[in-house]
């Protein structure tokens, strides 16, 4: 739950898996719409580089009419489903690759060479700025790309009046397109963060940090339909610091909070990576616990009440708990869990509190 800073642009991992994945989804309109123009406007260049009555004609119209829009058709296409959308991606990535390797093909030993060669300085800044690719994959695209047009000028040979301004141009392109695409990153970068916190803010208590009530209830939807889908069980404990009130009337609401927090992450630190801790409010949290039956969770509920009764609060000492247990029946709402769970506290509580009760 620890969530970075707005300024933190560098996006490590996992924060940076989680951010190619939202910046694919977030950019999905934006491929899907360059893709559809952009494949009109080859078979609109496929059209006029007919009509030039040039060679390789026929190969020539294949390539720019057919196989290069159609696969920019195939990714738009694909922007439509999002469980194809590594593969449109990865297409994305070739495309450009492609399209640079058939102008090469076609006219670097021709004396038209510098008459076709803009297309070439247009597919880097494109791959870099226009095509929607975060830029480690708009890096890797243009890099192929840029070692391609490389090779081949040096293997095919470029005319001499026109290889020193053909180098320079494809070095214009690479670093336009790169610059523009750091650019884009930072900015993408830090609406990210913004929205992850933004998120977390509004699913997150503001004193303690742990999941509030709604992020719970979001939690034990996702849960119970995998719970559904798996037939395993899911416990929930609910648990208030006993005689809470008086911390707050003797030491005052400072050291109340302190305490309060204190104990968030007490049973955050005891728990397991994949259970949900939160805060109900008040004195009064809730732990949902995935693929645990009710004797399991008051296992848990027995090593967390050890902890709490050694641990010593701050400015009040040691303090105790009463917890309540209860497992999910199939079908029903988190409220019902939860009234549940508050019968058994209440339970708890009026056989003498620091116990644990089943229910």
């Amino acid at each position: 739950m620890i969530i970075p800073s707005s300024d933190k642009l560098c996006l490590l991992d996992p924060h940076q898996v989680d951010f190619q994945q939202w910046h694919l989804q977030s950019k999905t309109p934006h491929i899907r719409y360059i893709a559809f123009v952009t494949a009109l406007l080859y078979l609109l260049y496929a059209l006029l580089e007919n009509g030039l009555g040039l060679r390789h004609s026929e190969q020539r119209l294949l390539v720019h009419g057919l196989l290069v829009p159609g696969s920019l058709l195939i990714i738009g296409a694909l922007s439509y489903y999002p469980r194809l959308h590594r593969m449109m991606r990865a297409l994305l990535v070739i495309a450009p690759i492609g399209a640079i390797f058939a102008n090469l093909w076609f006219n670097i030993a021709t004396a038209r060479f510098p008459f076709f060669a803009p297309e070439i300085y247009l597919a880097i800044i494109w791959t870099f700025a226009i095509s929607g690719l975060t830029l480690r994959y708009a890096a890797i695209s243009a890099t192929a790309s840029a070692i391609l047009v490389l090779a081949m000028t040096y293997l095919e040979g470029v005319s001499s009046y026109f290889l020193e301004l053909h180098l320079l141009w494809i070095l214009s392109a690479f670093l336009f397109g790169l610059v523009n695409a750091l650019v884009l990153e930072r900015a993408n970068a830090t609406l990210y963060l913004q929205q992850r916190t933004l998120a977390h803010s509004a699913s997150s208590d503001g004193l303690t940090s742990l999941w509030n009530r709604t992020k719970i209830a979001q939690l034990f939807d996702c849960e119970t339909a995998l719970s559904h889908r798996e037939k395993c069980p899911i416990s929930l404990i609910m648990l208030d610091i006993d005689h809470f009130k008086l911390v707050n009337d003797t030491h005052g609401h400072a050291v109340g909070d302190s305490v309060l927090i204190n104990f968030a992450n007490l049973l955050l630190h005891n728990v397991r990576l994949q259970d949900h801790v939160g805060r109900l409010g008040g004195e009064e949290f809730v732990i949902l616990l995935p693929n645990t039956d009710s004797s399991q969770a008051a296992t848990v509920a027995a090593l967390l009440q050890e902890k709490i009764n050694r641990f010593d609060f701050v400015g009040v000492g040691h303090k105790t708990a009463s917890f309540g247990i209860t497992q999910y029946r199939e079908g029903e709402t988190l409220s019902a869990m939860l009234n549940r769970a508050d019968q058994a506290l209440y339970r708890a509580k009026a056989n003498g509190r620091n116990r644990i009760e089943v229910l």
